[in-house]
């Protein structure tokens, strides 16, 4: 595969990647654009290149522009766009408004950040039942007149949909990770205890679990653990810590016990419940505890208390 090829392929996952993280509009947008094509024109799904010449090398390299209106994502040779409206400009003839990565773009007018976000406009204007004229803004300015795109052979476009779910796989871990990245699930910090009977009661002696996330500690039981390395997973954390039994813990009395590397699992499972799974000794051996975020009052007295030490 040639540096071209593998450009197209990167930017190909990036669509998608922008395409899994607007999912959840997605569907609204498809059902508009769904719609019959005696009431509304919309440009077939696929690749198109310019014709002439090299039309049919062009359109073995995924074409000059990819059309993907159904997943709202146009994208072209190192550039990608995310649709954000639609607009009926003519019979025939629509309007998308995007904002689009273009990273050609950005390293020619010196934009220190590649990442950077272009808001551009593509006019679309139908020729025939394959073919397309086709004008879009370079950093929100148009600069030349449209051209003329036709739609690539069905080899062409079947090839495409292959190298498109070969790329899914990796987009997709792409999107959850810059998710992740972006809003990491955290727990609150305070204090914790199992729900049920006498819940107030463990609330106050503060025995089950005390998470100070701020401050990288973790106590359970007779347990503090310094967290160490935070590893994201989807509404949930992994924490690797150092754990050692609390002074003075019941038992503890007369040996010293050294620290001991563990594995801590955290998972939300609503606002105020998180599920904790701790390793002994590097080994799991329980399901984990439900824990329930106390009262106000409870975390209160709690501060009140770290102030005085």
């Amino acid at each position: 595969m040639n540096c071209d090829q593998h450009s197209r392929r990167v930017l190909l996952r990036a669509a998608f990647a922008l395409t899994l993280l607007t999912s959840a509009t997605t569907t609204a947008f498809a059902q508009d654009i769904a719609k019959p094509a005696t009431e509304k024109w919309r440009p077939k799904e696929g690749t198109y290149a310019e014709p002439g010449v090299n039309f049919g090398l062009r359109c073995g390299e995924f074409g000059d522009f990819i059309i993907e209106l159904n997943e709202k994502s146009i994208s072209g040779n190192e550039w990608s766009c995310k649709i954000t409206k639609l607009t009926e400009t003519a019979p025939g003839a629509i309007r998308l408004d995007m904002t689009c990565y273009d990273y050609n773009l950005a390293e020619f007018i010196k934009d220190p950040n590649p990442e950077k976000e272009f808001r551009e406009i593509m006019l679309l204007r139908k020729i025939d039942g394959k073919s397309v004229f086709v004008r879009k803004t370079q950093n929100g300015k148009f600069k030349g007149p449209d051209w003329r795109a036709s739609y690539c052979p069905e080899e062409d476009q079947r090839l495409h949909a292959e190298a498109k779910a070969r790329d899914r796989p990796e987009a997709e871990q792409t999107a959850t990770e810059e998710r992740l990245r972006l809003n990491p699930w955290r727990p609150r910090d305070g204090i914790y205890a199992t729900p049920g009977t006498n819940f107030e009661d463990r609330c106050l002696k503060a025995s089950d679990a005390t998470i100070e996330f701020s401050e990288r500690s973790i106590s359970s039981g007779t347990d503090k653990c310094s967290v160490t390395f935070i590893r994201d997973e989807p509404d949930a954390i992994k924490l690797f810590a150092s754990c050692s039994q609390e002074p003075n813990a019941q038992g503890s009395i007369g040996r010293v016990a050294l620290p001991s590397s563990e594995t801590i699992l955290l998972k939300k499972i609503d606002d105020n419940t998180i599920s904790m799974q701790k390793s002994k000794n590097g080994n799991f051996i329980d399901p984990g505890t439900q824990l329930s975020y106390c009262g106000q009052d409870v975390q209160r007295m709690h501060a009140q208390q770290k102030a005085k030490k």
